[in-house]
Order: C-alpha cells, then sequence, then structure tokens
C-alpha cells in the first residue's frame, strides 16, 4: 500500500485528525516519503489528481442486484 493511501487511511481512522489546523496539516503532509505531485495533491485535497498519480479509477460504481 503506497504511503499516501496509508496517511489517508490514518486520517480516516483518528477523528481528531479533522480537527487539525492547516499548518498541522501541512508539516503532517511534508513529513511523509512520497513524491512531490502526491504531496501536492494532498496539500491541494485534489482528489482526482491523487486518484490519478496513484492509478485509480475515473468512475466507479456500486450496484446491487436484489435475489429473485
Amino acid at each position: 500500500m503506497s504511503n499516501a493511501i496509508q496517511f489517508l487511511e490514518s486520517m480516516g481512522r483518528n477523528p481528531s485528525a479533522t480537527h487539525m489546523s492547516a499548518f498541522e496539516y501541512a508539516t503532517t503532509v511534508a513529513a511523509l516519503d512520497i513524491e512531490g505531485a502526491q504531496k501536492d495533491a494532498l496539500l491541494e485535497r485534489d482528489e482526482s489528481v491523487l486518484s490519478n498519480l496513484l492509478g485509480g479509477r475515473d468512475d466507479m460504481r456500486c450496484m446491487i442486484m436484489a435475489a429473485e
């Protein structure tokens, strides 16, 4: 798993992460061992660019087919 994804996962698990100041968030992202473009996308909070950098899908759907 990439360090960027691990970072996002840890943010999701940690409720206090939602209360980080912009400075704390930027400092945390700067300390990550990831390539510059990924850091930039995280700092800009640009999920589209980050997804492309990590090889994510452009579009994803979830469908539920009810059994007969």
